[in-house]
C-alpha cells in the first residue's frame, strides 16, 4: 500500500494497551506527513479497520488478546497484498524480527528504541523499503560474512522451531491452555498437542509441566524492563 501523494502518511496502531496506543499517537501525531487514523486493540478490530481506512502503515505489536502478532501479519497479508507493515514490540529483536518479516512485515522495531526511530521505520515501510535497527542489520551482515556470535544450547533450539511451534510455545509461556491457544489460532487441540511434542523434542524437554515452567520463565524473561 504505497501512501497517498497528495496526503500524510496515514497509520493505524494496534497495540492492547490504551495507554501504549496514545503514547505511541503522541509520539508521531506532530510529525509532519504522518498521521494516526485509527487504532484497534486486538487482531480482529485491526482486520475490520484496515478494509474501512485502508491505512498506509499498520504497526502492530505482536502480543495480542485474540490472536498473535505474527498471525495478524499473514491475515492481513492475505487480504491486501503488498501492505506495509511495520512492528512494534517489546520482544528482543534477535528472535522475533526474522519471523515478523518473513510472515510479511516490513520492519521491525524495539519500544525501547525511541520516537525518532519510530519516526524514520514508518516513513521507510510507507516508502517500500524494510527498516530493522543498524544492530540488527549489523548482525544479519555478519551472519552472511562472518562465523555466527555464540549462543547458549537453548537459545540455538529456539531458532529452531518453527514459526508456529515458536507462537505455540510463547502462549504455552503466557499460560494458555491448549484449548485458548487452539481458538486463538484457528487450529484443532490435537494440532497444538502435536505442536506442544514436537516442542518438548526441539528443545529437549521431557514432561509438559517441565516446558510450561520454562515457556513462562522465558516469556517473563523476554518483557522485563521493557516500555514504549
Amino acid at each position: 500500500m504505497p501512501p497517498h501523494s497528495d496526503s500524510s502518511t496515514r497509520v493505524l496502531l494496534v497495540d492492547d494497551h490504551p495507554f501504549l496506543r496514545q503514547g505511541v499517537a503522541l509520539s508521531i501525531q506532530g510529525t509532519s506527513g504522518i498521521e494516526v487514523c485509527g487504532e484497534a486493540p486486538d487482531c480482529a478490530t485491526a482486520l475490520r479497520l484496515v478494509d474501512e481506512l485502508k491505512p498506509d502503515v499498520v504497526v502492530t505489536d505482536l502480543t495480542l488478546p485474540d490472536k498473535s502478532g505474527i498471525e495478524l501479519i499473514r491475515l492481513l497479508n492475505d487480504r491486501h497484498r503488498g501492505i506495509n507493515i511495520l512492528v512494534l514490540s517489546m520482544h528482543d529483536e534477535e528472535l522475533y524480527a526474522e519471523r515478523s518479516l518473513r510472515a510479511g512485515a516490513r520492519g521491525y522495531l524495539m519500544k525501547s528504541r525511541g520516537p525518532d526511530n519510530l519516526v524514520k521505520a514508518i516513513r521507510d515501510v510507507a516508502a517500500g523499503r524494510i527498516y530493522v535497527s543498524q544492530d540488527l542489520a549489523q548482525r544479519l551482515l555478519s551472519m552472511l560474512t562472518l562465523a555466527p556470535a555464540p549462543v547458549s544450547d537453548r537459545e540455538d533450539e529456539l531458532r529452531e522451531l518453527s514459526d508456529r511451534e515458536f507462537e505455540v510455545f510463547e502462549l504455552i509461556g503466557r499460560g494458555k491452555t491448549a484449548k485458548e491457544i487452539a481458538h486463538m489460532l484457528g487450529i484443532s487441540s490435537k494440532t497444538v498437542d502435536v505442536h506442544r511434542h514436537n516442542i518438548r523434542q526441539k528443545l529437549h524437554i521431557q514432561t509438559t509441566p517441565d516446558l510450561i515452567r520454562y515457556g513462562v520463565r522465558w516469556v517473563q524473561s523476554n518483557e522485563g524492563g521493557a516500555s514504549v
